[in-house]
């Protein structure tokens, strides 16, 4: 699931579809996993199921692997079969955004700061004590790029690249999950006083709760 799936099953009750993990099915998927990689095994959810493929990641493997689980083990797509309940909790959304340029500018700069600060070297320590470089913690935005630059396979300038661009692509991503129209979202524009500006919703939200 995307960000957004996370939050709006807390804000709107959803549930996940109840499906007992098939061991089988799961090890096959992830044998052909394995084999067409895992934007082919994305691209192939994405043909059976359009709407849950959007709210994963390609890179994703795990939760693509249990969404074609599901579907292929009910018939029924991975999407439809998600259960809307009661709220559990009053919720306020509240977002932040800035200019995308500006945005961007200030991935590069702490992307910059990063492998300044000894960002090789923490991952070089953690292939050292046996972190696999496999594991879905290491294909992480920065950590996959890194690796792959102490593996002697790409130089550390086109690790840099990566993973700016990476976290660009991820920046689009958030943009699409989190929509500023969205009329349940509180959008605040980054500036000297959005805190202020924020403090003042939530208190307004915590009176109206209150009052109700």
């Amino acid at each position: 699931m995307g960000q957004d799936s996370f939050i709006r099953a807390i804000y709107e009750g959803w549930s996940i579809p109840k499906v007992k993990p098939s061991h089988n099915m799961r090890r096959a998927l992830e044998i052909w996993s394995e084999q067409v990689g895992a934007s082919g095994l994305h691209a192939r959810l994405a043909v059976l199921d359009a709407p849950a493929a959007a709210g994963i990641e390609p890179s994703n493997v795990r939760r693509t692997i249990r969404a074609l689980e599901v579907i292929l083990s009910t018939g029924k797509r991975f999407s439809n079969q998600k259960q809307r309940g009661d709220r559990l909790y009053e919720s306020l959304l509240l977002g932040l955004t800035r200019p995308r340029d500006e945005l961007y500018a200030r991935i590069d700069e702490r992307i910059n700061q990063m492998v300044n600060s000894g960002f090789i070297d923490e991952v070089r320590r953690l292939l050292e004590k046996g972190y696999a470089s496999d594991l879905p913690t290491m294909s992480a935005i920065g950590y996959g790029e890194i690796v792959a630059y102490l593996h002697g396979e790409i130089i550390l300038d086109e690790a840099i690249r990566l993973m700016k661009h990476r976290t660009r692509v991820y920046v689009r991503r958030q943009a699409n999950w989190f929509k500023e129209n969205d009329p349940d979202i509180n959008w605040f524009r980054v500036q000297e006083n959005t805190v202020d500006e924020m403090d003042t919703t939530i208190r307004d939200w915590l009176l109206s709760i209150n009052q109700g």
